[in-house]
């Protein structure tokens, strides 16, 4: 899906399409801290968790403490 949405967005970062730059800025947000700057990283790696976590909701994984539930639990932490 991102590697789709990069090629038509005319990005080679997935991180730069619309849909992740939603979720950095509100990962931004939240925490008070400039989304392009010396924590860059920590956001990718949040909005990648939530992005994650909503496709494992959407599949219908709940967190549990075995199989896809136990990795939907701890992406969520």
């Amino acid at each position: 899906l991102e590697r789709i949405s990069a090629v038509l967005q005319g990005t080679h970062d997935n991180y730069e399409i619309d849909l992740m730059r939603a979720l950095i800025g509100a990962s931004a947000v939240a925490t008070g801290v400039e989304p392009d700057g010396p924590f860059k990283v920590s956001h990718r790696v949040i909005a990648d968790h939530l992005r994650a976590a909503s496709f494992l909701v959407a599949d219908g994984v709940l967190p549990s403490n075995e199989g896809r539930g136990y990795v939907a639990r701890r992406i969520m932490r």
